[in-house]
């Protein structure tokens, strides 16, 4: 789903019962180890993340295209 022309966000739930959601391919990085998400900035003024969410590829349960209503 992040290599998707044109992308759509989507979001991520885990075993956990947890989910995070990715608004943009360049907010998240899938490695073979983790999958990690940017969380949004809540000033408008920075335009680069400095909190993400992690969590390994193995405890990804499902992933939910988040479509506008």
């Amino acid at each position: 789903m992040l290599r998707a022309t044109p992308f759509v966000p989507f979001r991520v739930h885990t075993s956990a019962g947890k989910y995070m959601d990715v608004s943009h391919p360049e907010m998240a990085m899938l490695t073979r180890m983790a999958l990690l998400v940017a969380r949004p900035v809540a000033d408008p003024t920075e335009d680069i993340p400095d909190r993400y969410d992690s969590v390994s590829p193995l405890h990804i349960v499902r992933l939910e295209p988040l479509v506008a209503a």
